[in-house]
C-alpha cells in the first residue's frame, strides 16, 4: 500500500469521503493522464504556429515559449484569438483521448464510490467534450451522467485556479461547500478548491509530487488510487452506504 500524507484521522481518506456527499474530480491526473502519449506541448505547439501566422504576439512575453496549451488559452486575447486557441486546444484534447492512460485503480474507485450513494463530477479545465468521449470509452457515462464542467469555451480566463467550474458543479448540484470533497493533482486544484470553501485532496502519481501539492497550504495528500479504493469499497460495503 503506498502511503498517504495527512496528519489526524480526520484527514484520512476514508474520513474524508465519509462526510461527503459529493465528490468533486479533476480529470487529468485523477481518472487518467490524457496526454501521455500525445503531449500537451504538441498543442502548445500548433497554438504557437496560429499566432505566428498571423502575427499575434503574445500578451505575455512568457507565452511564447509555454509548453501548457491551458496557460497560453488563458491570456487576455482578443475574443476571435481566443475563440481560436480553444478551437486549437478542444480538438487537441479529444485527439488524444484515444491515447490516454487510465489512471490505475480510478474506474474502480468512481465505481465504489457511486455505489456508496454518493454524487460524483468532474470539475475540469479541460474540453467538457474531451471528458464526456473519455467516459464513454471506458463506460463511465453512467457514472458521472451529465455531471461534467469543464472549461468554459467562452470565458478560458475562469479556469483553475478560479473557482468558477466548481462553482458551477455546487450550484447545478444544489450542494453546498461543507458537503464536497475536491480530489485534484496540481496547486492550481488547491487554490481552486480553497476560493471554493470545498474540502481537498491531492492525489499525487508519486512521492516526489507530494510537496508540490501542499504549496499553497498544506493538505492531506493519497500517494496512487490504492488507499482511495480501500476507503470506497468500504463505504460501498456499509449497510447504510
Amino acid at each position: 500500500m503506498t502511503p498517504t500524507y495527512f496528519e489526524s484521522p480526520e484527514s484520512s481518506p476514508f474520513a474524508l469521503l465519509d462526510a461527503a456527499e459529493c465528490l468533486l474530480l479533476d480529470f487529468d491526473g485523477p481518472v487518467c493522464e490524457l496526454f501521455a502519449r500525445h503531449p500537451a506541448s504538441l498543442i502548445a505547439e500548433e497554438m504557437r504556429r496560429y499566432l505566428d501566422r498571423h502575427g499575434i504576439r503574445p500578451p505575455n512575453p512568457a507565452t511564447a515559449r509555454s509548453k501548457d496549451p491551458h496557460a497560453m488559452l488563458g491570456e487576455p486575447w482578443p475574443p476571435g484569438v481566443a475563440a481560436e486557441l480553444e478551437r486549437i486546444l478542444a480538438h487537441g484534447e479529444e485527439s488524444a483521448v484515444p491515447s490516454a492512460r487510465e489512471t490505475e485503480g480510478a474506474d474502480e474507485f468512481v465505481r465504489a464510490v457511486a455505489l456508496s450513494g454518493r454524487l460524483l463530477a468532474i470539475t475540469t479545465n479541460n474540453s467538457p467534450q474531451a471528458v464526456e468521449t473519455y467516459l464513454k470509452s471506458h463506460s463511465l457515462e453512467s457514472v458521472f451522467g451529465s455531471r461534467i464542467y469543464g472549461r468554459d469555451q467562452y470565458d478560458p480566463a475562469r479556469m483553475k485556479p478560479d473557482p468558477d467550474c466548481l462553482l458551477r458543479a455546487m450550484t447545478a448540484l444544489k450542494v453546498r461547500p461543507e458537503q464536497c470533497l475536491m480530489i485534484g493533482d496540481s496547486p492550481r486544484d488547491a487554490e481552486a478548491a480553497r476560493a471554493a470553501r470545498v474540502r481537498f485532496l491531492g492525489y499525487a502519481r508519486s512521492r516526489s509530487r507530494v510537496a508540490r501539492l501542499q504549496e499553497i497550504e498544506p493538505h492531506p495528500v493519497v500517494v496512487g488510487m490504492g488507499d482511495l479504493v480501500v476507503a470506497a469499497s468500504a463505504l460501498s460495503r456499509r449497510p447504510n452506504g
